[in-house]
């Protein structure tokens, strides 16, 4: 709906309360094809100097699956990120990139909120 590719996003914060959840995501975002997303991450595109860093800072498992705040969390690493303040996490953000995206999902997990942030210059 906001006309942005998955090549322009610079970073992705995406709920992985499960590991297949953060697998799922890399496929459902269209980084690779369907059943693809498991060897992505194991050749380490998702990692912070890979292809696309995903959940750069833990993920919902790292930061202990804290219910109702994840969004916020998400959009507070993403502004992290951009604004240079990610301390060891922190990642390249290239000019040619300037997105990040959330994706949250809860309930029945068809429930899904996907928020793109654009790093201001």
């Amino acid at each position: 709906m906001t006309g942005i590719k998955n090549k322009q996003l610079a970073t992705v914060e995406t709920h992985d309360c499960f590991t297949i959840a953060g697998l799922l995501a890399v496929e459902a975002i269209g980084f690779v094809g369907k059943g693809e997303g498991g060897q992505f991450v194991a050749d380490g595109h998702t990692s912070r100097m890979g292809k696309i860093p995903f959940n750069t800072t833990g993920g919902l498992i790292g930061w202990g699956h804290p219910t109702g705040a994840t969004g916020v969390h998400q959009c507070v690493t993403i502004w992290q990120q951009f604004t240079g303040n990610a301390g060891k996490a922190q990642i390249n953000i290239p000019k040619d990139r300037p997105y990040g995206l959330t994706v949250n999902m809860g309930g029945n997990d068809k429930t899904v909120v996907s928020i793109v942030l654009k790093k201001c210059t």
